[in-house]
């Protein structure tokens, strides 16, 4: 089992399509979310907000439809990416790169640090520490 440190949390999901507006709006009618939407409009979003159990401090799991200009490099029709919440992204990206993972990042964002990779079957992954909890 991974130290407590670096256990890692579902920290959001990510849909690309290259008609986002109709995609969400899909969502919308079958599924009932109310999404928000980028100021640039290039994304719908959804936050879920919960309290994290170790420290009670408000955390929250995305759900984004992103127009597919922004889309990740993927192979044979990929459409998806899982990102993953962590508490120490530099820690963990050492770990992974010292088992021959490719790690790309970490580069910064008003809402937190990111880098990326893929599991040993090629799906996309993003790690995510939320440096706004600090």
């Amino acid at each position: 089992m991974a130290e407590k440190s670096l256990l890692a949390f579902i920290g959001g999901a990510f849909l690309y399509s290259e008609n986002h507006d109709a995609l969400a709006n899909w969502y919308s009618k079958m599924l009932g979310i109310i999404w928000e939407k980028t100021p640039d409009g290039s994304a719908y979003y959804q936050s879920y907000y919960y309290n994290e159990i170790d420290s009670g401090k408000k955390a929250y799991v995305g759900l984004s439809i992103i127009h597919s200009k922004k889309k990740i490099a993927r192979d044979e029709g990929k459409s998806h990416m899982i990102n993953y919440r962590v508490s120490d992204l530099a820690r963990l990206v050492e770990l992974l790169r010292s088992n021959g993972l490719e790690v790309k990042g970490i580069d910064k964002y008003p809402e937190g640090d990111f880098a990326w990779c893929k599991d040993p079957d090629g799906n996309e992954m993003e790690l995510w520490e939320d440096t706004t909890l600090k």
